[in-house]
Protein backbone atom coordinates (compact mmCIF):
# COMPACT_ATOMS: atom_id res chain seq x y z
CA UNK A 1 0.00 0.00 0.00
CA UNK A 2 1.41 3.37 -1.01
CA UNK A 3 1.76 6.37 1.31
CA UNK A 4 -1.13 8.07 -0.52
CA UNK A 5 -3.42 5.08 0.09
CA UNK A 6 -2.44 4.90 3.77
CA UNK A 7 -3.18 8.62 4.15
CA UNK A 8 -6.59 8.13 2.50
CA UNK A 9 -7.46 5.28 4.90
CA UNK A 10 -6.42 7.35 7.95
CA UNK A 11 -8.47 10.31 6.78
CA UNK A 12 -11.49 8.06 6.16
CA UNK A 13 -11.29 6.55 9.64
CA UNK A 14 -10.82 9.81 11.54
CA UNK A 15 -13.12 12.11 9.58
CA UNK A 16 -15.91 9.77 8.40
CA UNK A 17 -16.03 6.41 10.21
CA UNK A 18 -15.37 7.56 13.79
CA UNK A 19 -17.82 10.51 13.71
CA UNK A 20 -20.51 8.21 12.30
CA UNK A 21 -19.87 5.64 15.05
CA UNK A 22 -19.92 8.27 17.78
CA UNK A 23 -23.23 9.50 16.41
CA UNK A 24 -24.89 6.10 15.91
CA UNK A 25 -23.80 4.34 19.13
CA UNK A 26 -25.51 6.80 21.54
CA UNK A 27 -28.70 6.57 19.47
CA UNK A 28 -28.57 2.77 19.39
CA UNK A 29 -27.90 2.24 23.13
CA UNK A 30 -31.52 2.76 24.30
CA UNK A 31 -32.77 0.31 21.66
CA UNK A 32 -30.10 -2.23 22.58
CA UNK A 33 -30.99 -1.85 26.27
CA UNK A 34 -34.72 -2.28 25.53
CA UNK A 35 -34.06 -5.34 23.37
CA UNK A 36 -31.92 -6.83 26.15
CA UNK A 37 -34.62 -6.25 28.76
CA UNK A 38 -37.31 -7.81 26.55
CA UNK A 39 -35.10 -10.84 25.93
CA UNK A 40 -34.39 -11.19 29.65
CA UNK A 41 -38.08 -10.92 30.53
CA UNK A 42 -39.06 -13.52 27.94
CA UNK A 43 -36.35 -15.97 29.00
CA UNK A 44 -36.19 -15.28 32.75
CA UNK A 45 -38.06 -18.47 33.78
CA UNK A 46 -35.75 -20.58 31.62
CA UNK A 47 -32.64 -18.80 32.93
CA UNK A 48 -33.76 -19.18 36.56
CA UNK A 49 -34.62 -22.80 35.91
CA UNK A 50 -31.19 -23.49 34.44
CA UNK A 51 -29.46 -21.83 37.40
CA UNK A 52 -31.64 -23.80 39.83
CA UNK A 53 -31.02 -27.10 38.02
CA UNK A 54 -27.28 -26.53 38.29
CA UNK A 55 -27.70 -26.00 42.04
CA UNK A 56 -29.61 -29.28 42.35
CA UNK A 57 -27.09 -31.11 40.14
CA UNK A 58 -24.19 -29.82 42.23
CA UNK A 59 -25.88 -30.98 45.44
CA UNK A 60 -26.68 -34.45 44.07
CA UNK A 61 -23.10 -34.93 42.85
CA UNK A 62 -22.03 -35.12 46.50
CA UNK A 63 -24.07 -38.27 47.22
CA UNK A 64 -21.23 -40.74 46.74
CA UNK A 65 -20.57 -44.02 44.88
CA UNK A 66 -23.63 -45.92 46.16
CA UNK A 67 -25.93 -43.52 44.31
CA UNK A 68 -26.44 -43.04 40.56
CA UNK A 69 -27.94 -39.74 39.46
CA UNK A 70 -29.89 -39.07 36.25
CA UNK A 71 -30.98 -35.61 35.12
CA UNK A 72 -33.77 -34.46 32.83
CA UNK A 73 -35.18 -37.79 31.65
CA UNK A 74 -38.05 -38.20 29.20
CA UNK A 75 -39.84 -41.35 30.38
CA UNK A 76 -42.42 -43.05 28.11
CA UNK A 77 -45.91 -42.93 29.62
CA UNK A 78 -49.14 -44.86 29.11
CA UNK A 79 -50.58 -42.17 26.82
CA UNK A 80 -47.92 -42.71 24.17
CA UNK A 81 -46.10 -39.51 25.14
CA UNK A 82 -43.36 -38.80 27.66
CA UNK A 83 -43.10 -37.60 31.24
CA UNK A 84 -40.22 -35.18 31.87
CA UNK A 85 -38.50 -36.02 35.16
CA UNK A 86 -36.08 -33.50 36.65
CA UNK A 87 -33.89 -35.95 38.59
CA UNK A 88 -33.85 -39.67 39.41
CA UNK A 89 -31.47 -41.10 42.01
CA UNK A 90 -31.06 -44.88 42.25
CA UNK A 91 -29.47 -46.69 45.18
CA UNK A 92 -29.79 -49.95 47.14
CA UNK A 93 -32.26 -48.12 49.41
CA UNK A 94 -34.70 -47.12 46.69
CA UNK A 95 -35.46 -44.97 43.65
CA UNK A 96 -35.79 -41.28 44.47
CA UNK A 97 -37.83 -39.19 42.03
CA UNK A 98 -37.15 -35.48 42.45
CA UNK A 99 -39.21 -32.56 41.17
CA UNK A 100 -37.38 -29.25 41.59
CA UNK A 101 -39.13 -25.88 41.88
CA UNK A 102 -36.93 -22.82 41.57
CA UNK A 103 -39.30 -20.31 43.15
CA UNK A 104 -38.71 -17.29 45.37
CA UNK A 105 -41.07 -16.02 48.06
CA UNK A 106 -43.41 -17.81 50.44
CA UNK A 107 -44.89 -21.14 49.37
CA UNK A 108 -48.29 -22.26 50.67
CA UNK A 109 -50.15 -25.48 49.92
CA UNK A 110 -51.78 -28.66 51.15
CA UNK A 111 -51.39 -32.25 50.00
CA UNK A 112 -54.94 -32.50 48.60
CA UNK A 113 -55.04 -29.08 46.91
CA UNK A 114 -54.84 -28.93 43.13
CA UNK A 115 -52.94 -25.63 43.17
CA UNK A 116 -50.37 -24.19 45.56
CA UNK A 117 -49.58 -20.49 46.01
CA UNK A 118 -46.39 -18.49 45.67
CA UNK A 119 -46.44 -15.11 47.45
CA UNK A 120 -43.86 -12.41 46.71
CA UNK A 121 -44.74 -9.25 48.61
CA UNK A 122 -48.37 -8.60 47.61
CA UNK A 123 -48.28 -10.64 44.40
CA UNK A 124 -49.77 -14.16 44.45
CA UNK A 125 -49.23 -16.80 41.80
CA UNK A 126 -50.88 -20.22 41.55
CA UNK A 127 -49.02 -23.33 40.35
CA UNK A 128 -49.92 -27.00 40.06
CA UNK A 129 -49.45 -29.07 43.21
CA UNK A 130 -45.94 -30.52 42.63
CA UNK A 131 -46.78 -33.66 44.65
CA UNK A 132 -49.47 -34.51 42.10
CA UNK A 133 -47.08 -33.57 39.29
CA UNK A 134 -44.39 -35.90 40.64
CA UNK A 135 -46.95 -38.67 41.08
CA UNK A 136 -47.34 -38.64 37.29
CA UNK A 137 -43.56 -38.98 36.92
CA UNK A 138 -43.46 -41.92 39.32
CA UNK A 139 -46.38 -43.55 37.52
CA UNK A 140 -44.45 -43.33 34.23
CA UNK A 141 -41.32 -44.77 35.88
CA UNK A 142 -43.34 -47.64 37.35
CA UNK A 143 -44.63 -48.45 33.88
CA UNK A 144 -41.09 -48.31 32.47
CA UNK A 145 -39.10 -49.99 35.26
CA UNK A 146 -41.71 -52.00 37.17
CA UNK A 147 -44.01 -51.25 40.09
CA UNK A 148 -42.36 -53.37 42.79
CA UNK A 149 -39.46 -51.02 43.56
CA UNK A 150 -39.37 -48.61 46.48
CA UNK A 151 -40.13 -45.23 44.85
CA UNK A 152 -39.69 -42.11 46.97
CA UNK A 153 -41.17 -38.76 45.93
CA UNK A 154 -39.18 -35.63 46.78
CA UNK A 155 -40.17 -32.03 45.99
CA UNK A 156 -37.16 -29.70 46.29
CA UNK A 157 -37.67 -25.93 46.34
CA UNK A 158 -35.00 -23.28 45.93
CA UNK A 159 -33.21 -22.10 49.06
CA UNK A 160 -34.53 -18.62 48.22
CA UNK A 161 -38.06 -19.78 49.05
CA UNK A 162 -39.74 -19.97 52.44
CA UNK A 163 -41.93 -23.04 52.94
CA UNK A 164 -45.05 -22.09 54.90
CA UNK A 165 -46.83 -25.44 55.19
CA UNK A 166 -49.20 -26.01 58.09
CA UNK A 167 -49.47 -29.81 57.74
CA UNK A 168 -47.04 -32.66 57.11
CA UNK A 169 -47.15 -34.56 53.83
CA UNK A 170 -47.63 -38.33 53.74
CA UNK A 171 -46.99 -39.06 50.04
CA UNK A 172 -43.85 -36.96 49.47
CA UNK A 173 -41.02 -35.11 51.19
CA UNK A 174 -41.20 -31.37 50.51
CA UNK A 175 -37.85 -29.72 51.26
CA UNK A 176 -35.29 -27.23 49.96
CA UNK A 177 -32.44 -28.16 47.60
CA UNK A 178 -29.67 -28.01 50.26
CA UNK A 179 -31.51 -30.75 52.20
CA UNK A 180 -31.57 -33.21 49.28
CA UNK A 181 -28.62 -35.37 50.28
CA UNK A 182 -29.65 -35.61 53.90
CA UNK A 183 -33.18 -36.77 52.99
CA UNK A 184 -31.97 -39.27 50.38
CA UNK A 185 -29.49 -40.81 52.83
CA UNK A 186 -32.03 -41.14 55.67
CA UNK A 187 -33.06 -44.64 54.57
CA UNK A 188 -30.48 -47.26 55.55
CA UNK A 189 -32.33 -50.48 54.68
CA UNK A 190 -31.56 -52.22 51.38
CA UNK A 191 -34.67 -52.31 49.19
CA UNK A 192 -33.14 -53.28 45.83
CA UNK A 193 -30.70 -56.12 45.17
CA UNK A 194 -27.46 -55.52 43.26
CA UNK A 195 -28.77 -57.44 40.26
CA UNK A 196 -32.03 -55.47 40.19
CA UNK A 197 -30.18 -52.18 40.63
CA UNK A 198 -27.94 -52.93 37.64
CA UNK A 199 -31.06 -53.64 35.59
CA UNK A 200 -32.71 -50.39 36.72
CA UNK A 201 -29.61 -48.34 35.89
CA UNK A 202 -29.24 -50.03 32.50
CA UNK A 203 -32.87 -49.18 31.66
CA UNK A 204 -32.46 -45.56 32.76
CA UNK A 205 -29.24 -45.22 30.76
CA UNK A 206 -31.34 -45.88 27.66
CA UNK A 207 -33.23 -42.65 28.39
CA UNK A 208 -30.14 -40.44 28.71
CA UNK A 209 -29.74 -38.15 25.70
CA UNK A 210 -26.21 -36.83 25.17
CA UNK A 211 -26.74 -35.08 21.84
CA UNK A 212 -28.02 -31.52 22.32
CA UNK A 213 -29.86 -31.39 18.99
CA UNK A 214 -31.68 -34.66 19.71
CA UNK A 215 -32.60 -33.46 23.20
CA UNK A 216 -34.11 -30.24 21.83
CA UNK A 217 -36.15 -32.31 19.37
CA UNK A 218 -37.41 -34.65 22.11
CA UNK A 219 -38.30 -31.67 24.30
CA UNK A 220 -40.20 -30.08 21.41
CA UNK A 221 -42.17 -33.30 20.86
CA UNK A 222 -42.88 -33.51 24.60
CA UNK A 223 -44.27 -29.94 24.70
CA UNK A 224 -46.34 -30.48 21.54
CA UNK A 225 -47.86 -33.65 23.00
CA UNK A 226 -48.88 -31.76 26.15
CA UNK A 227 -50.48 -28.99 24.07
CA UNK A 228 -52.36 -31.54 21.96
CA UNK A 229 -53.69 -33.18 25.11
CA UNK A 230 -54.78 -29.80 26.52
CA UNK A 231 -56.58 -28.96 23.28
CA UNK A 232 -58.26 -32.37 23.30
CA UNK A 233 -59.42 -31.81 26.88
CA UNK A 234 -60.82 -28.40 25.96
CA UNK A 235 -63.00 -29.90 23.22
CA UNK A 236 -64.49 -32.68 25.37
CA UNK A 237 -67.56 -31.74 27.39
CA UNK A 238 -67.50 -33.11 30.93
CA UNK A 239 -70.09 -35.78 31.73
CA UNK A 240 -72.15 -34.73 34.75
CA UNK A 241 -73.08 -37.74 36.84
CA UNK A 242 -76.44 -37.56 38.59
CA UNK A 243 -75.53 -39.70 41.60
CA UNK A 244 -75.55 -37.44 44.69
CA UNK A 245 -72.22 -38.70 46.02
CA UNK A 246 -70.17 -38.13 42.84
CA UNK A 247 -69.03 -34.77 41.55
CA UNK A 248 -68.16 -34.06 37.91
CA UNK A 249 -64.51 -33.27 37.13
CA UNK A 250 -63.20 -34.95 40.28
CA UNK A 251 -59.53 -34.61 41.17
CA UNK A 252 -56.91 -37.32 41.44
CA UNK A 253 -55.94 -39.02 44.68
CA UNK A 254 -52.40 -37.86 45.64
CA UNK A 255 -51.58 -41.32 47.01
CA UNK A 256 -52.67 -43.75 44.29
CA UNK A 257 -53.94 -41.64 41.38
CA UNK A 258 -57.54 -42.83 41.66
CA UNK A 259 -60.46 -40.45 41.25
CA UNK A 260 -61.58 -38.45 44.27
CA UNK A 261 -65.33 -38.08 44.65
CA UNK A 262 -67.72 -36.70 47.26
CA UNK A 263 -69.08 -39.38 49.55
CA UNK A 264 -71.54 -39.25 52.44
CA UNK A 265 -70.48 -40.64 55.80
CA UNK A 266 -71.60 -40.77 59.41
CA UNK A 267 -70.18 -37.31 60.08
CA UNK A 268 -71.14 -35.66 56.80
CA UNK A 269 -69.70 -35.43 53.30
CA UNK A 270 -66.01 -35.91 52.45
CA UNK A 271 -63.70 -36.69 49.53
CA UNK A 272 -62.93 -40.40 49.16
CA UNK A 273 -60.77 -42.38 46.75
CA UNK A 274 -62.34 -44.58 44.08
CA UNK A 275 -59.73 -47.29 44.83
CA UNK A 276 -61.17 -47.93 48.33
CA UNK A 277 -60.62 -50.26 50.21
CA UNK A 278 -57.09 -50.71 48.79
CA UNK A 279 -56.60 -46.93 49.21
CA UNK A 280 -58.23 -45.31 52.23
CA UNK A 281 -57.28 -41.71 51.40
CA UNK A 282 -59.86 -39.11 52.48
CA UNK A 283 -59.95 -35.35 52.62
CA UNK A 284 -62.19 -32.71 54.06
CA UNK A 285 -64.42 -30.69 51.78
CA UNK A 286 -63.24 -27.08 52.06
Amino acid sequence: MSNLQKTAVILFVFFILLPVLFFIIPLALPFLFLAGMLYLKANLPRIKGAVGERAANKELEKLGPLFTVYHDLYVPNENGGTSQVDHVVTSPTGIFVIETKHYDGWIFGKENQRNWTQVIYKRKEKFLNPIWQNYGHIKALKGYLGEHYNYQSIIAFSSRSTLKFEDDFSSARVIQIPQLNKVIKESLNRQISEVELRGVNKALEQLVIHDGKQKRMVHKQHVEAIRDKQREKATIKPVVKKAPFIEANTELCPKCGGQLSIKNGKYGSFYGCSEYPSCKYTAKIS
